[in-house]
């Protein structure tokens, strides 16, 4: 009731915040009024950017964007003289410009180059990357179909980290609240850089990036690429996402924020939580749950020896309730200017917390008769889970001279999650109500640091060279993840039992610990040249090749063990406290539990990957409207795995692949503000380390097991891209495209049964293909009402895709999955926002509007359904208050709607989701409310 109360008047408070600042620009603006327009160059009629444009005789003025555009607001009423200067031009005033209160005052003119003046000039500027007009400037020059979003639109929001800000681009979506689909291709598909170099891969299970490691307040930009093109990495389809970070701004400024925020159904509740470290609030574990140093390397012996060394580990049990603390998040950004050098640091700090009551069922076979199915099991589970993270950015410039810049990046995070879920139901087939519980600890430690060079040669920058080295490190701990059942009969009152199993297994009284280590090597290089093809000046061609080098290692190692009974084993300590039942009491080995080793050769595994690439490409004019970039990159590769089979023997998986990857990319301006792009290209996909490992691991939350492949192939793609662009200003943008992808030997999942148990095995389809049409709009609604002071300050932001794909398994189908969608594949996203800005009082707000169609989550076969992840609707609202020149006050409300989230199972094989099929899983997030305060001072 109390929490219930205050998220009402947290709602309350935030709409009162935006209903109340959103009225004030009436009567701020009452009395004044704006002068915009465009400046450019009097002989080549190009836009002059950097220009200063100024009121005469007062302190008012802008400058020209990438567009030769600029903007003056809160001009007061009256008649005024415009100066506009610029290095290397005349100054020119222009007299007599009217500014009525609540209107625009639009200014186009020329000015004229001063040759004098130009003599003993050198200009050198920093071009500022981080706005939505440098953005779309960059996205309209583009070679490739490109799509992205700035840090300027990203501030608008109160997406907090890489995977909140990147599902608000046109085409992609987010699992799991970490990982990207981009046109609804699973995250294996895509390729991640960071400043321009590949990310090692956070994951265990799956190739994947975890967009959560980045901070939203770190990021300069975000842009995916998604046609192929050589100097871009080989190894993707659904795109190529750069990552770029912040650097050092012309000013030194340091700024510290500090934000609070209440979930719905999870703060200020009281929930089961397990005792962890003393450092779990700093995102690691410091001794707790790692084995002991004198824990056997492998447990052997008698039952009294094993049960022994089975009390070194402590016997933690139990979950106690506490109260739920609202979330805290710290900042602090940084940047110094140091003559030649500059450095950003961004340093974050987060400690969250989420519960969930998930209804978890899973059913027999589907009755025809009846039209539905008789349950297996139907479970209740009180899922909790802390997430702490730590994020470090640490950024050095040197500026060398005016030709020539080095940069020095770091990238560090540390990410702990704990998770603590108590289960309740019953197994209807087995005749017993069950309550089982699963303790587990996660630790990801990820670094990245690059060093990083540029050097122009000739005038305007003729050629460039670049040049990298990097190296990345990957670290996850699963210590001590506990795992164990209790039962009695059906709808009985005896006293729960603990199930101990008559030999080791993953789920029963069982304790699991993985480590993984991984490390990347990267070198690489690339040199572009621009020359004139004919006589025309104005047609510049471009050549480019280079080389990427990589060396990845990985070592992964899991081990785990069952307390099991002994002959004589005393039953009534079945149903001793939870406390106790594992006590060294119990656990002597004669008449209570011992433990045995589960531990087999497959269960650790060394893997590495050497990379070798090579391209050249060229972007040529071929008049002033069309221009061809063709390019033709090379990939070696050689993928080692090696491990041992389940009685031991080698089983080794060793992947060569030399493959030539051609890509051509066109495209056709209509005019200086439309054009129209289409491309080809090949692409690669190959297996990760993972997926050839036939390690087992059994994941409790969705009660399935995962077992990879040594005999997996490299998957190629042909990828056609078509997209038509509109730029109607600097800042708004229209498109529209189509694409289609076929793919050879794609990597898919198919389901295993064994019994009542669920295992997914990673294998080869033959074919595929995914096609889809997707639009994108950034419009000011100004147009809508040219008089109305609300609307000239308001955006819509909107994208959509339309996807299809079909998985074709040919002889290898069975009667469900001969064609269906490809896994994680949804068939529409929407994204929708309303961002409103206001200079005069210093406040902003947005409303954010998100849906992803259904999506295969699991694929099912003759013996098992499909299920699919259904849609939901997700709304966000949030606003920016500033107060006087270093405050600003933010807050927002994320997933208004709490909207459930679920999915459901295709119960009679048809292939789509009807009113008969059931719900295999379901819970609700809960509405997030938040409120931060930020300070920022600048010299």
């Amino acid at each position: 009731m109390y929490s219930t109360k205050l998220l009402s008047f947290f709602a309350a408070l935030c709409l009162s915040f935006v209903l109340f600042f959103s009225s004030m620009p009436m009567n701020a603006q009452a009395q004044t009024g704006s002068i915009k327009g465009v400046i450019k160059d009097k002989v080549s009629n190009e836009p002059v950017i950097g220009a200063n444009v100024a009121i005469k005789n007062s302190s008012q003025g802008a400058s020209t964007d990438l567009d030769g555009a600029f903007l003056i607001t809160k001009v007061t009423e009256g008649s005024y003289t415009l100066v506009i200067s610029s290095i290397g031009y005349k100054p020119l005033e222009i007299t007599d410009i009217k500014v009525e209160a609540g209107k625009i005052a639009v200014i186009e003119t020329s000015i004229e180059e001063d040759i004098k003046g130009l003599e003993a000039v050198v200009v050198t500027a920093q071009r500022e990357t981080n706005t939505v007009v440098s953005l779309i400037k960059d996205i309209k020059i583009a070679e490739q179909v490109v799509v992205g979003i700035s840090s300027e639109q990203i501030s608008k929001t109160q997406d907090r980290d890489a995977a909140q800000v990147v599902k608000r681009v046109p085409g992609v979506s987010i699992i799991g609240d970490r990982f990207i689909m981009v046109r609804g291709l699973a995250e294996r598909y895509n390729a991640v850089m960071l400043n321009d170099i590949l990310t090692p891969s956070s994951e265990v299970d799956s190739r994947a990036f975890s967009f959560d490691a980045v901070p939203s307040g770190a990021i300069n930009r975000i842009m995916i690429f998604k046609s192929p093109a050589a100097e871009l990495p080989g190894d993707f389809s659904g795109g190529v996402v750069k990552i770029y970070t912040k650097e050092a701004s012309a000013d030194n400024f340091t700024e510290i924020g500090f934000s609070t925020g209440i979930r719905g159904a999870t703060t200020f509740t009281n929930q089961a939580q397990y005792k962890g470290s003393s450092t779990d609030f700093l995102g690691f574990d410091r001794s707790t749950r790692p084995l002991p140093a004198s824990f056997p390397s492998f447990l052997s012996g008698g039952f009294v020896e094993r049960a022994q060394a089975a009390n070194q580990l402590p016997n933690n049990w139990v979950a106690n309730s506490s109260n739920v603390s609202p979330d805290v998040r710290l900042s602090l950004n940084l940047t110094r200017n140091l003559g030649k050098f500059s450095n950003f640091t961004a340093i974050s700090y987060s400690n969250t917390n989420q519960y969930a009551k998930v209804d978890f069922d899973r059913f027999n076979d589907f009755d025809l008769s009846t039209q539905k199915s008789d349950p297996f099991f139907k479970y209740q589970d009180d899922q909790f889970t802390n997430n702490v993270r730590i994020g470090v950015l640490h950024n050095w410039s040197w500026k060398v001279n005016d030709r020539t810049r080095i940069d020095f990046r770091n990238l560090f995070n540390q990410i702990g999650m704990s998770q603590t879920v108590v289960r309740e139901g019953t197994r209807f087939t087995e005749g017993v109500d069950s309550r089982a519980y699963s303790f587990r600890y996660e630790s990801r430690s990820i670094y990245s640091g690059q060093f990083t060079g540029r050097h122009s040669f000739g005038e305007d920058d003729k050629a460039v060279l670049t040049w990298q080295a990097g190296f990345g490190y990957t670290n996850r701990q699963e210590p001590d993840w506990r795992r164990f059942r209790t039962q009695r009969a059906q709808n009985s009152s005896e006293a729960y039992q603990v199930v101990i199993p008559p030999g080791p297994t993953t789920f029963d009284a069982a304790r699991f610990y993985s480590n993984l280590n991984e490390t990347v090597l990267t070198a690489s290089a690339g040199y572009e040249k621009k020359f004139q093809l004919g006589k025309n000046d104005a047609l510049v061609s471009k050549l480019r090749g280079g080389f990427y080098l990589e060396r990845k290692d990985r070592d992964f190692s899991a081990r785990w063990m069952s307390y099991v009974g002994t002959p004589t084993l005393d039953g009534r300590i079945l149903t001793s406290p939870l406390d106790q039942i594992f006590s060294s009491a119990n656990v002597n080995g004669t008449t209570g539990f011992t433990m045995s080793e589960g531990t087999k050769p497959n269960d650790r595994y060394e893997a590495n990957m050497t990379l070798a690439a090579a391209y050249l490409g060229a972007s040529i004019p071929l008049s002033k409207e069309f221009t061809a970039s063709i390019g033709l990159r090379g990939e070696f590769s050689q993928q080692v795995m090696n491990t041992r089979s389940f009685g031991g023997a080698p089983q080794n998986a060793d992947l060569l692949l030399l493959q030539p990857l051609p890509s051509v990319n066109l495209s056709y301006n209509f005019s200086e503000k439309s054009l129209i792009r289409a491309s080809y290209g090949m692409t690669l996909n190959r297996p990760e380390f993972r997926e050839l490992s036939p390690f087992l691991f059994y994941d409790f939350n969705f009660d399935v097991s995962y077992v990879g492949n040594p005999n997996l192939k490299n998957a190629t793609v042909q990828n056609i891209d078509l997209r038509w662009e509109l730029y109607p200003s600097a800042s708004e943008v229209f498109n529209i495209g189509v694409f289609y992808k076929d793919f050879t030997n794609p990597v898919e999942i198919k389901s295993i049964i064994t019994g009542s148990a669920r295992t997914f095995e990673f294998v080869n389809a033959p074919k595929a293909r995914n096609f889809g049409i997707e639009a994108e709009a950034r419009k000011s609604l100004y147009f809508l009402a040219p008089t109305s002071k609300y609307l000239q300050n308001m955006f819509l932001v909107a994208n959509a895709s339309l996807i299809q794909s079909r998985v074709d398994f040919g002889a290898l189908a069975t009667a469900q999955d001969r064609t269906r969608p490809m896994m994680n594949q949804s068939p529409y996203l929407v994204n929708v926002g309303f961002f409103y800005t206001n200079d005069d009082t210093n406040f902003q707000w947005n409303i954010l509007y998100n849906v992803f169609g259904p999506r295969l989550f699991v694929v099912g076969d003759i013996q098992a359904q499909s299920i699919y992840e259904m849609p939901r609707n997700v709304i966000d609202i949030s606003f920016t208050k500033g107060i006087g020149k270093k405050f600003e006050i933010k807050g927002g409300i994320q997933d208004l709607l709490n909207a459930k989230y679920f999915m459901v199972q295709d119960s009679n094989l048809d292939g789509k989701i009807t009113g008969v099929d059931e719900q295999v899983l379901g819970f609700r997030r809960g509405s997030y409310f938040t409120i931060g305060i930020n300070y920022k001072v600048s010299k």
